[in-house]
Formats: C-alpha cells, structure tokens, sequence
C-alpha cells in the first residue's frame, strides 16, 4: 500500500494546548508522524553548549530526542503505533492505523545525513517521506508563515524550515506542505484536498 502523508509534528507543539487536538485528528487519518525534537533536542542543544562536544554525539542525542517526543506523543494517543524501521511503517501503514515514527542510532551510519544543526526534522520528514516513496509532506508549524514567499530561501529566511530541507525536499517525488498549529480543526479536510487548507511549498523559486 503506498503512504499518502508523512506529517511532522513540530516539537514546538509540546507546550501547546492544541496539541491533543491534533493527535485526535492525525489518529485515524493513516498517516506517518514524524516527530520533531521539542524540549528534548533543546536540552541537547544546552548540554552541547555548556560542554562543547561535538557534532556527532549531539546529532545522535538529537535523533534520540526526537524519538521521546514521538514516545510522548504515542503515551498522549494509544491509538498511535509507533515504529523504528522503514519496512514496519509500511506494514503499519497497510493496516490503516497512524504510526509515530522513532528515529534510532541507526541513522548515524547513513551518509546523506552528515552530524550538522542544519539537519534537523524538517529535513529527516522529507528524508523519510523519500525511503516510504510517500506522495505529501505535511509540516505543522508554530511558526507563522508568509505566504507571499514559500520558496525554499524564502522559508529558510523566515525561520520555517531548516537550512538543509531543500536539499531532501526539492527534486523528490512527493509535494510540501506548510500548515501553522491552530489549523488543526482544518486538518481532514486539507489532507483530502490540501490545496485549498494548507500552504505549498514553491519548488520553483529558490
């Protein structure tokens, strides 16, 4: 069965009150959730600061980060599987029920995902969205977004993506799609027919 939506959950939404607003819509849409590394990656952020080691160490915390928000969001929602492996999202995937994606260690022996900040889960939901041949990108942000400039440099500038999400986002198959937190009454509907809910992202402008 192929997969229709990767949708990352900014980890921005942890502190959220619309977050279990949005766990009960994404529950039931069989969807892949990615998500994003919240409180967790800041506290590797703040640890790498205070004892400047280096990249590699704190890019393996982060992914293990990542993977405790995506344990919260499944401990808030039991009706979330949750999964490591590209093979067993795709299994769930065929099942019908929404499954958390858990990043693991794992991901530090691939090369297209060098140790860097830059690398953060925009770009690992598109990296992933890439492996599951997924045909949507969903990115919910608490960040807002100026419509009149979704390219690629234009969301970089704006602090909406990360620095490196065009290089896994650009030339792939599936389409990006932006949508702020408060959208989440909206979200069924947008992933029936996302053009007229969420915002595109511009793989024409750079």
């Amino acid at each position: 069965m192929s997969i229709t939506w990767v949708v990352k959950l900014g980890g921005s939404l942890a502190g959220s009150d619309t977050l279990p607003f949005w766990l009960d819509a994404l529950a039931d849409a069989n969807v892949v959730i990615v998500p994003g590394g919240g409180p967790f990656a800041d506290q590797v952020r703040l640890a790498q600061r205070r004892w400047r080691f280096s990249d590699e160490p704190a890019h393996a915390m982060a992914l293990l980060a990542m993977a405790q928000y995506g344990l919260m969001l499944s401990g808030l929602c039991p009706k979330l599987a949750v999964a490591s492996e590209v093979d067993v999202l795709r299994k769930s995937a065929a099942s019908g029920r929404s499954t958390v994606w858990l990043p693991d260690l794992s991901l530090t022996c691939d090369p297209s995902l060098p140790a860097s900040w830059d690398i953060t889960s925009d770009s690992l939901a598109a990296w992933l969205a890439r492996r599951l041949n997924a045909a949507n990108l969903l990115l919910i942000k608490s960040a807002a977004i100026a419509v009149r400039d979704t390219s690629y440099g234009g969301l970089v500038a704006q602090g909406v993506v990360d620095a490196a999400f065009e290089r896994f986002a650009a030339d792939a198959a599936f389409s990006s799609w932006l949508c702020h937190r408060q959208d989440y009454p909206l979200v069924r509907g947008g992933l029936r027919d996302p053009s007229h809910v969420f915002t595109c992202v511009d793989r024409s402008a750079g």
